[in-house]
């Protein structure tokens, strides 16, 4: 399958709604658009076709501290990376996480962390893995340099 990954935009909205609603999301769809307008966050859409198939947030500006000086702030951070189920497994994940690297690290950042969702924990945590990221020590996070995440997704490719 092939897919582009772009910046959310209003054209994407109603793909995106959709695939909210598919993946048991839909109360989320409203206020998550309403997110788009944060200077601070950074959304964007795989598209296959026209079809929204897959979604990562996240933000260019993360600066809350936690106990590890591992990754220390500012750094980028994922909120919430969204695949639909019949596109899982395809490479649409790691083009999110690959593409938010990349504008993450022309903005002269050079690490990226993200708590994992509890739901599927094993699959996700799996799934970062693969991404380079590893458990940030003393905390909740998993993180890795941007150049780690970058290599490790060209080498699986």
């Amino acid at each position: 399958m092939t897919v582009e990954v772009t910046e959310l935009a209003e054209e994407h909205e109603s793909s995106l709604r959709a695939l909210f609603v598919a993946e048991g999301m839909g109360p989320h769809a409203e206020a998550l658009l309403d997110h788009r307008y944060r200077p601070y966050e950074r959304l964007y859409v795989a598209l296959a076709g026209s079809a929204v198939v897959g979604f990562v947030e996240g933000m260019f500006t993360d600066r809350e501290i936690f106990g590890s000086g591992e990754f220390p702030p500012p750094r980028a951070r994922i909120v919430q990376l969204v695949v639909a189920v019949h596109s899982r497994r395809t490479g649409i994940g790691s083009a999110l996480v690959g593409r938010f690297a990349i504008d993450a690290e022309a903005t002269r950042l050079d690490s990226l962390v993200l708590y994992p969702e509890p739901d599927r924990a094993d699959v996700r945590r799996a799934f970062f893995h693969h991404c380079g990221m590893r458990p940030v020590t003393g905390t909740p996070l998993l993180g890795a340099r941007l150049d780690t995440i970058r290599t490790a997704l060209v080498s699986r490719s």
